[in-house]
């Protein structure tokens, strides 16, 4: 009786043991944490058509050029009248401004710094709902393929101008995955600033658009940095202050 008692004890415990190295082995990687990008693998091109960014197709230039026709850019910067980058350049434009992740089992939520975007990326099994409007940054949704978060970004508000002019049938495509530092390239870059750490978080982007002349691929790194906030970004204020000076009485 004891020798079946262990015995079925012992089978227990070796159940549990294997349903939770089950388990660990299925667990995500945690992508938690501050980030900041410090390197693509493209020139990412600007807002008023600086060299790089996504290679358009006649179509996607002839829509360009039309825009360009019918107003002036010279000074007109989106960011300076507090108008966010969006997607895609949320993930690589950001330059030296940082991005929080915070990771639950339903949604990942992504806390850029440069102009305060948020970018939710839900993992409940939802899709891409009907009577959702278009966006700056779209609707993300996503699901684990092993290690890789596979995220399908849809409902893009068309943009006609920078490196990545688009329309509102813009798709986006990211595989987001932790590597070790040795199996990355990474370039040299005054940029960079200092150790990039032994962990790297690698964006493969791939965005297809009627604009563009095929699916047009970035690969982004970011490193984790020590600190564990983002800082508040106020474009809005500036733009307050100056309509109030604008008033003074003389």
């Amino acid at each position: 009786m004891r020798f079946g008692l262990s015995l079925a004890a012992g089978l227990a415990g070796l159940a549990l043991t294997l349903v939770s190295t089950a388990s660990d082995a299925a667990s995500p990687p945690d992508l938690s944490g501050v980030w900041v990008t410090f390197q693509t693998d493209q020139p990412i091109g600007g807002q008023n058509g600086r060299p790089g960014g996504a290679k358009l197709s006649e179509k996607g230039k002839e829509m360009v050029a039309a825009f360009k026709k019918k107003y002036d850019l010279t000074d007109l910067e989106p960011g300076a009248h507090c108008v966010p980058g969006g997607m895609p350049t949320e993930m690589f434009g950001g330059g030296s401004y940082p991005f929080e992740i915070i990771q639950q089992p339903e949604r990942i939520t992504l806390l850029n710094e440069l102009e305060m975007q948020v970018r939710r990326i839900y993992m409940d099994g939802r899709d891409h709902p009907d009577d959702f409007p278009h966006t700056r940054g779209g609707h993300s949704i996503a699901h684990w393929d092993g290690d890789t978060l596979v995220v399908d970004t849809a409902l893009l508000k068309a943009w006609p101008i920078g490196g990545w002019p688009h329309t509102d049938d813009a798709h986006i495509v990211e595989r987001i995955s932790l590597k070790d530092r040795k199996d990355v390239n990474i370039r040299t870059s005054g940029f960079l600033g200092g150790d990039v750490g032994n962990t790297i978080l690698v964006d493969e982007l791939t965005m297809t658009d009627p604009m563009y002349d095929g699916p047009q691929k970035v690969t982004v790194l970011a490193r984790k940095l020590d600190q564990k906030e983002t800082l508040e970004y106020d474009c809005t204020e500036g733009n307050w202050w100056t309509a109030v000076e604008a008033t003074e009485k003389k």
